[in-house]
């Protein structure tokens, strides 16, 4: 059994030091770049020309975008959410595929990511973890729509949507009847990408997220609690946290700018 042990080690080390190549599946740990050859390690042999994916440097695809030009890849997405099991990630992928939506440069992704990261608990999560027991909590409307009889608008989906107001402004944008089916944020894995990118487009989050303005995006998200030394404070520093570990997930460096707001 020792011995079983040993091996079991020894292959793990080999993969991750670039001896044994990587089988379907399996990715290089954050920080390292998987070569054109499926070999994980760092420097031109594995980031330069070829590097499928971490964080690479020539030419041929790696954390800049995979066979159709996408920047979010399946390997750069499994190194941002990294503690999903492999089935669950590949659902929440899945989703994000079948959304159509794309970033514009890897800052963006990294910005967007990260706050998805922070509101999801990892993507463990689509609905709130109070669900179903919160839902009287966000009874209320700030506008003219009411909630339907019986149902709940407690957090769903990849940003969390909560409220009548904002289940029916991104039901009408997407065509779908969200406020009499709240549920299928959390039943369609595209959907509760799409609800997230509603919020996103809806907030002009974009614009700030394409410059790597992570703290702007923050304030847009939850600026009244961790800004400025709110009460949420301590969340923004983990939100901070994720957010710069995802940007290695990218090839990024340290912020540009102070992400913190």
């Amino acid at each position: 059994m020792a011995g079983i042990q040993v091996i079991r080690l020894y292959f793990l080390l080999a993969i991750t030091v670039g001896l044994i190549p990587l089988i379907r599946g399996q990715f290089c740990a954050a920080g390292l770049c998987q070569s054109q050859w499926d070999y994980c390690g760092t420097g031109d042999d594995y980031c330069g020309n070829g590097c499928k994916s971490g964080p690479c440097y020539g030419s041929g695809g790696g954390g800049g975008g995979g066979g159709d030009g996408s920047i979010i890849t399946e390997q750069t997405f499994a190194c941002a959410f990294n503690t999903l099991d492999a089935g669950t990630r590949f659902n929440r992928f899945s989703g994000l595929r079948d959304s159509g939506w794309k970033p514009s440069n890897k800052d963006e992704a990294a910005v967007f990511l990260a706050h998805v990261f922070h509101e999801t608990d990892g993507l463990k999560v689509i609905k709130e973890y109070c669900a179903p027991g919160c839902g009287p909590h966000y009874a209320g409307s700030w506008c003219s729509i009411q909630g339907a009889p019986g149902k709940s608008y407690y957090g769903r989906g990849w940003f969390q949507l909560s409220w009548p107001c904002n289940y029916h402004g991104a039901g009408q944008a997407l065509g779908l009847d969200l406020l009499n089916n709240p549920d299928l944020v959390e039943q369609r894995q595209d959907v509760a990408v799409k609800t997230a990118i509603w919020f996103y487009n809806a907030n002009n989050m974009a614009a700030p997220a394409k410059q790597g303005d992570f703290a702007a995006t923050t304030r847009i998200i939850n600026g009244a609690l961790e800004c400025n030394g709110g009460s949420g404070y301590q969340n923004q520093m983990a939100r901070v946290a994720t957010y710069r570990r995802i940007r290695h997930c990218f090839g990024l460096g340290e912020p540009g700018r102070n992400p913190v707001c």
